[in-house]
Order: structure tokens, then sequence, then C-alpha cells
């Protein structure tokens, strides 16, 4: 099932900056990951987005990750809410973008839920993120069901451990 993005425009400057990641519906590669940031940093001249995502696997003091992308907003997107990641590769990023889609975002901007552009399938990912590091489940709950509103099956959601 295809998901649809966030119907108003939003400022992508004010997404910059770390992001807790709070819950997911993990990726391959950081399924078990616990102090998972995801930071963006916008980079004027090039008028593209670095991501930075670490995390530690399996524990809260397991072995760190970190995976670098590079981001922009998809040329086809006219309020901003769908972005497009590279991954790096350890030599070049990857010469593919790949749709990320903003689900939601507050005026405040304290939250962001986001996607791949399809529920179900090979690399079908959904995070909740938030700028505290901190936040219960009870928060959450909204959260997530803007998630399974969305079309997002939240019986495969993790929470992801933040200390």
């Amino acid at each position: 099932m295809a998901v649809t993005p966030l119907d108003r425009l939003i400022d992508p400057l004010r997404c910059m900056g770390k992001w807790y990641v709070q819950a997911a519906i993990p990726t391959p590669f950081d399924r078990h990951a616990h102090n998972g940031v995801e930071e963006y940093t916008w980079d004027p001249a090039s008028e593209r987005v670095a991501v930075t995502y670490t995390y530690r696997s399996k524990a809260l003091d397991g072995k760190e990750t970190t995976i670098y992308q590079t981001g922009r907003i998809s040329p086809k997107s006219t309020n901003r809410t769908v972005w497009q990641v590279a991954p790096w590769l350890g030599l070049f990023y990857l010469p593919v973008w790949l749709d990320y889609v903003i689900l939601d975002v507050p005026h405040d901007y304290s939250h962001l839920v986001c996607s791949s552009p399809k529920t179900t399938g090979r690399g079908a990912w959904m995070y909740i993120m938030t700028r505290e590091k901190l936040v219960s489940d009870e928060a959450l709950a909204p959260l997530k069901a803007i998630a399974e509103k969305a079309g997002w099956d939240m019986s495969a959601c993790v929470r992801v451990p933040q200390q």
C-alpha cells in the first residue's frame, strides 16, 4: 500500500538537527537498534541534507554503527514532504535516490513521522522520531496512530530504547 505524504507545506530547514528514533518498523540494517539518532545538516551550497544515523546494536552499550546518507527534497514534491536519500556505500553514494515520505511533522517541529513510500515489500520502513531523547509510551501513542492511519501494520513496530 502506498502512503500519502503530509498535505501541507513544510520548512525543511526546521527539520535540521537531532532526531531521536523512538519507534520503528526498521530496515534489515537497524533491526536491533538502541539509542538511535538521526542528525540532519543542511548544506546550502549543494542544497542537500547530510544525514547521519547512529545507533548501538542489540543493547544500550552495544557496538556503535553509523550510516551516512545524502538527501534532498524530491524535485516532484510541491509541499516539500517527499525527500530522497542516497546511502553512502563506503566509497560513494548509491547512484539512485530512494524516496523518504514525511507523514507528519507539527508546526513546532517537535516530532517527525516518516517512512518509505510503500508499507509492504522489500525496503519498507517507518520511523517515529522526536526532538526529546526520552519520551513515554503514552506520548508516542498518538504518533503511532498517525503511522497506523497511513497504512502501517503497527504489530511490526518496535520501541527503540533510548538512554
